[in-house]
């Protein structure tokens, strides 16, 4: 209910944009005789609707609000063709989006170094990325660490072929193009994530019914909800949090029994 009263909220803006950025047109037009050209009419349509939801509305949301008059006006003025093609690309690489939610991001070279000391530390030996679009953070784990295990799984068409081109020289690196939810994880003592806040519940749970006892979640930028965290790690732009399938022994603890 709460994204479709933010989807109504954000195109109601993006309609107060437009009226009052013609309105202001209009008064330049009785002012100096002459309507603005049409893109400045869209620009500052754009303008208007971002500044007017940046406030009360995600910040994804600013992007989206600047452009979109601007897109409207192109369409007029471009094949539609070329919107066919648009679509086309679009569906190739946020497939993800559309059936589950979770829209494509990219994780920069801190969070891989972040993964490097946690692989370290914490011993793991097979590591799996679900949804691993161009297989970037796993490719590059993979040959930081030839004896170990990497797999990742992909289901957008076009980001499924560029991981595998990306991995073609990497035996120790394998990207599936299967739903990761419908594969046990039970082989994976670490499971990394960039999703999105809707499914980490699920990805929880997915993992303390699958993963071996001492296996670990890692979930950049988002929360498990309610779950809290046993660790937290700044990687770059975003936060990684650590959580354990179960509760490690202390050696002290272990040497009492």
């Amino acid at each position: 209910m709460r994204r479709h009263l933010t989807l109504l909220t954000g195109f109601a803006v993006l309609a107060i944009g437009i009226v009052g950025s013609l309105m202001l047109a209009r008064v330049w037009m009785d002012w100096r005789g002459i309507w603005p050209a049409p893109w400045v009419i869209a620009a500052l349509a754009g303008v208007l609707a971002m500044g007017l939801g940046w406030r009360f509305l995600p910040a994804w949301w600013r992007g989206v609000l600047l452009l979109a008059p601007l897109v409207m006006w192109g369409g007029l003025q471009i094949h539609p063709g070329w919107f066919l093609a648009a679509a086309v690309v679009l569906l190739l690489v946020q497939f993800n989006a559309i059936r589950h939610r979770v829209p494509l991001y990219r994780s920069g070279s801190a969070v891989i170094n972040v993964l490097d000391g946690e692989i370290r530390r914490q011993g793991v030996r097979r590591l799996a990325d679900m949804g691993c679009g161009d297989a970037h953070v796993i490719a590059a784990l993979a040959k930081r660490f030839p004896d170990l295990g990497f797999v990742g799984f992909e289901t957008a068409p076009l980001l499924y072929l560029v991981a595998r081109w990306r991995c073609r020289r990497l035996p120790n690196c394998r990207v599936i193009f299967r739903d990761f939810w419908r594969e046990s994880w039970a082989d994976y003592d670490a499971v990394f994530t960039f999703l999105s806040p809707e499914p980490m519940l699920r990805v929880w749970r997915k993992c303390q019914r699958e993963q071996p006892k001492e296996g670990s979640l890692y979930s950049l930028a988002f929360e498990v909800p309610q779950i809290e965290a046993e660790t937290m790690m700044i990687a770059g732009r975003f936060d990684l949090y650590r959580y354990s399938r179960l509760p490690r022994r202390s050696k002290d603890h272990m040497s009492g029994v």
